[in-house]
């Protein structure tokens, strides 16, 4: 309390039914700031000190003759907030309330309010008050006849006692007050302590996530890369026995199907490839939306009566410099995800919108990256994903379905096909309440420019020329040989590049082609080897084949699958017809020269 006079109250009520023994108070009060002062005085002058600058102690009396009247006057008090410090309470108030029954309604209503009950005790024993009223600190007994003194000391001391108590309750609250907003700071920090640790842990969980998956496309990228060696020899033996005339209907039964499973498994390593972020690219700058939509239209027979497309591309064109088939096999691979999430039928929305990344985003999010960026929201109702399956949504082989109905690569392609191309997935899904799968590309400042259209497939040729034949793999060396020299080709073989360079220096002058492995021993990869005889023979094709990844062959070297570049495994077909279009090019290397893309 600010109030002065709450601070300094000497406010004091005497309730008696007797008028003399209220003059008696006054008096007797009235004359004690007086007289106490001119002690001050003489105690100063004594003792040769300056005089107390303080002003006299006086006491404001207030009187009530019954009990009634005196919790009244104490009432309004209260209500005034101008309450007494003290009161002298009688015990013996006919006809009205007692002293003992007046203060214990007082104190209803007054909990700080000092009482001296005066009393001869004939009406009430020491026991029976405190029986009534209770042992209180706020409660002192005056005998009757009471000596003056005691009354002035009585006065003092429990006015400055209501005074201090007061004030005690002020800075309890002051105390409290400050208790209380320095909790709420510690529970506020705390709070972003706690946020900042689960966030702390969120990355630290995502790191893991991003190292584990990056550790099994390292793994995936590799398998692919030899079992594409080995898919290359079961196809093309199966198709030179496929090419053998007239082959028993059994045995021609019999290598369709195994060229048919050798293509189904090279289906599948090519998805391990996309996982593992090793699938050569054929970037270009295209619009997302036109993509979208074009390839939308697709996806009605894909999804079937049950499920109702929606897709919505409003804004600014979003050009990406992306491979249009890798991007179509993302929402193609969300989309069956979709619609095996929506057995009973439902909604599939998919939906284009720029994205401006922050670095506080990125601070929240360590699969994001700042800037400007296409996301592709795609949002279905179907079951929805357990928290259990999240863990492992992207991983490869990884499925829920039942059997038959997956094998766990199409969100691991996905995933793989997103990372190559700079960008991220997030997910939001509930048990029950479907699924939103959100895809961020960079975007790209260029315009978009027309897909690439391959030259159509012709009938298949052969001829004399000269092919350097470049591959470690003998089965694959082979089996690649014999296709050519079927078609009339002179065919000289090497298993390593410096092989090759020896055969060069033999016969490099009859030498029209080279046809290269890009990863080969001793040091010297197909590349390498392709740059040494440009330099020897400028006029020289070049084809280069791998089954692995386009980290085996470099960003800068410019390929094109179907003129320059034939990915394993390959119908012997294929080959043929990429061989004989390589040689009949009119330009020297078109594009075999080295070129930034």
């Amino acid at each position: 309390m600010n109030d002065p006079l709450l601070q300094k109250n000497r406010r004091i009520l005497v309730i008696d039914d007797n008028p003399a023994i209220h003059a008696d108070f006054k008096k007797i009060l009235g004359s004690a700031s007086a007289d106490k002062t001119e002690l001050d005085d003489l105690e100063a002058k004594f003792f040769d000190e300056a005089s107390a600058a303080e002003a006299p102690i006086t006491f404001q009396m207030d009187s009530a003759f019954q009990g009634q009247e005196g919790y009244e006057l104490v009432r309004q008090s209260v209500a005034a907030g101008r309450p007494y410090a003290m009161v002298f309470m009688d015990v013996r108030m006919p006809p009205g309330w007692d002293g003992i029954e007046t203060t214990a309604k007082i104190w209803e209503i007054d909990h700080d309010l000092q009482t001296v009950i005066c009393t001869a005790y004939a009406d009430y024993s020491w026991d029976q008050m405190t029986a009534k009223l209770g042992i209180s600190d706020r409660l002192v007994i005056l005998k009757k006849p009471f000596d003056n003194v005691e009354v002035v000391q009585l006065a003092h001391a429990l006015t400055e006692k209501w005074c201090l108590r007061i004030k005690v309750r002020a800075r309890m609250t002051e105390l409290e007050k400050i208790v209380a907003a320095r909790t709420w700071e510690l529970q506020k920090a705390n709070h972003e302590l706690r946020k900042e640790i689960a966030e702390h842990a969120r990355t630290e969980d995502a790191l893991r996530q991003s190292q584990k998956m990056d550790a099994l496309g390292q793994l995936a990228s590799g398998i692919a890369h030899n079992f594409n060696n080995l898919l290359q020899v079961i196809r093309g033996n199966a198709q030179y026995l496929v090419a053998q005339e007239q082959p028993a209907p059994t045995v021609l039964d019999a290598m369709q199907q195994i060229d048919a499973a050798a293509v189904r498994a090279a289906k599948l390593t090519s998805q391990m490839l996309m996982f593992g972020r090793k699938k050569r690219m054929e970037r270009q700058h295209l619009d997302l939306g036109q993509t979208l939509t074009q390839f939308g239209q697709m996806l009605h027979p894909l999804l079937g009566e049950d499920i109702t497309l929606e897709i919505k591309c409003d804004g600014p064109p979003l050009v990406l410099f992306a491979d249009p088939v890798m991007i179509e096999q993302v929402i193609l691979n969300l989309a069956v995800n979709a619609r095996d999430a929506m057995p009973q039928g439902g909604r599939l929305s998919i939906q284009s919108c720029p994205m401006e990344i922050s670095e506080e985003t990125v601070r929240h999010n360590p699969k994001a990256h700042p800037g400007k960026f296409a996301r592709i929201s795609v949002v279905d109702t179907g079951c929805g994903i357990t928290p259990e399956a999240m863990w492992h949504l992207f991983e490869p082989f990884f499925t829920t379905k039942e059997q038959g109905k997956g094998i766990g690569l199409g969100l691991a392609t996905a995933y793989g096909i997103v990372k190559q191309h700079e960008g991220w997935i997030e997910v939001e899904t509930q048990p029950g309440q479907g699924s939103t799968f959100r895809i961020f590309f960079p975007l790209s400042s260029s315009p978009a420019k027309p897909a690439k259209v391959l030259p159509p497939e012709t009938k298949i040729v052969g001829g004399k020329e000269t092919i350097l034949l470049v591959e470690d793999e003998q089965v694959v060396r082979y089996m690649a040989r014999r296709v050519l020299q079927r078609q009339g080709y002179r065919v000289l073989e090497a298993s390593s590049g410096e092989q090759a360079l020896s055969v060069w220096n033999e016969q490099g002058t009859e030498i029209d082609l080279l046809l290269t492995d890009m990863i080969m021993p001793e040091g010297l990869s197909g590349r390498k080897l392709a740059e040494k005889l440009l330099e020897k023979k400028a006029g020289l094709k070049v084809i280069y084949t791998t089954g692995y990844s386009q980290d085996a062959i470099g960003q800068d070297l410019k390929l094109e699958e179907g003129l320059n570049f034939i990915a394993k495994p390959y119908h012997p077909n294929s080959l043929l017809q990429i061989v004989r279009r390589s040689l009949d090019s009119a330009f020297p290397n078109p594009p075999n020269q080295l070129q930034h893309s």
